[in-house]
């Protein structure tokens, strides 16, 4: 699993003049902190005077102790390796790098680091809606709903019946470069919002906090594009790696409160996004990649294949 994400960004690395040994030793943890023993952890580097593709990275393995660390070793002409780690009831994590920070005649500096690794624990994965949406508003200038069960805008647009979240889109269009673009989501319900968050790295697969915040959520949200001609740089409040919790269809009690609500995340910006859905009413926004309930029967749509 690891191998080709592994050497596959190592392409762009520029090699030194010789290959020097190096050691590391990785401390593999869960996302409580504690050691995780039986992990595997490999590195890829690269090599010089390779006769074959094949011979053109060097590969080592290892097993976490109980203590949570193994050591490898290699020889590389490189300034960097990467390396991942795997274990059961875990998620993995790839394309992970250590870049060293000097060398001497035959060996890279430092030597034998620690470097932490964290597999977060595969607790309590549920069905969930969850699609890629890559699209535009299909109306300017006034409210267009989008139904996150449906997996489409809200009629007429779509087939979509319940308004999950509301957008506006507002685009002023001057001359060469010249442009304006806003963008407020708003929602159907009282208690409905989102808040915007950081996921983890592409390369870790569950990347979200485990649970939706109960609090924090924003009832309308910003967002703009905008540039004054081609001498001056375009500006931006959209984040293409940010990431929202979000929760729709609330309910509040005579006190205000949330009597019942459906919670789920996003990675991604609008328009280009990937959602995720629970509709269980728990907090819970652990996807579990085998039960999308938006997926067709048989379809290898990668709208719908998605992970964590």
């Amino acid at each position: 699993m690891m191998l080709g994400l592994l050497c596959g960004m190592l392409l762009a690395v520029p090699l030194a003049a010789r290959e020097r040994s190096f050691e590391v030793t990785f401390r593999v943890l869960d996302d409580v902190g504690q050691p995780v023993a039986g992990a595997k952890t490999g590195i890829a580097y690269e090599r010089l005077g390779y006769r074959k593709p094949s011979e053109r990275f060097g590969l080592a393995y290892g097993s976490s102790d109980e203590n949570g660390l193994v050591t490898l070793q290699g020889k590389t002409a490189a300034y960097q390796i990467a390396y991942g780690a795997e274990r059961a009831g875990h998620y993995p994590v790839s394309s992970l790098y250590h870049r060293f920070t000097g060398s001497t005649w035959r060996r890279w500096q430092p030597w034998n680091p620690t470097i932490e690794v964290v597999l977060k624990r595969i607790r309590n994965p549920v069905p969930m809606y969850a699609r890629r949406v890559s699209a535009s508003l299909p109306k300017l200038d006034e409210p267009v709903g989008y139904d996150f069960m449906a997996g489409d805008w809200v009629a007429p647009y779509g087939r979509g019946q319940n308004t999950d979240m509301v957008f506006r889109g507002k685009l002023r269009q001057g001359g060469d470069r010249d442009f304006d673009w806003e963008l407020l989501v708003t929602f159907s319900n009282p208690g409905d919002g989102l808040q915007r968050f950081s996921p983890g790295p592409d390369h870790a697969a569950f990347r979200s906090d485990y649970a939706a915040p109960e609090e924090g959520y924003l009832a309308e949200w910003k967002l703009r594009r905008w540039r004054e001609g081609p001498a001056v740089r375009e500006q931006t409040t959209f984040d293409h790696k940010a990431g929202y919790y979000f929760r729709v269809r609330t309910v509040l009690d005579e006190d205000g409160k949330v009597k019942q609500a459906l919670y789920g995340k996003i990675y991604g910006d609008f328009f280009d996004l990937t959602y995720y859905l629970n509709p269980d009413g728990t907090r819970n926004v652990e996807y579990d990649p085998q039960r999308n309930l938006l997926r067709p029967a048989g379809s290898r749509d990668r709208a719908y294949d998605l992970a964590p």
